[in-house]
């Protein structure tokens, strides 16, 4: 069993995960350390999270790419900078993993 930080929720991907994983996404952006392109893709992520992720379909209509393709953006939008400081690296790293685990990346 994974050890829980202070400040993150008990159930996985429930309303709780999802309001501070969409903050977070925010704060990302604010910081300019995602692009608005994105920010769009991670937020989507985040908000499909609970469910699996999005079907095929509505990822093709949405944004035109497969669902494997997809999750590379939003994995690739999540990259450390250079620029990023620790707290901000740690952070984009807790939601790669997060929706990862959550969209069944493999």
């Amino acid at each position: 069993m994974a050890t829980q930080t202070a400040d993150e929720p008990e159930e996985a991907f429930g309303t709780e995960w999802l309001r501070l994983a969409l903050r977070r996404c925010d704060l990302l952006a604010q910081m300019h350390s995602v692009s608005s392109d994105a920010r769009w893709m991670i937020s989507f992520a985040i908000q499909w999270a609970p469910f699996g992720g999005a079907s095929a379909a509505e990822l093709l209509e949405r944004f035109g790419v497969s669902r494997r393709r997809f999750m590379e953006l939003v994995l690739e939008g999540l990259a450390p900078k250079s620029t990023d400081v620790q707290k901000i690296r740690a952070m984009k790293s807790h939601l790669r993993t997060s929706l990862a685990q959550a969209w069944d990346v493999r």
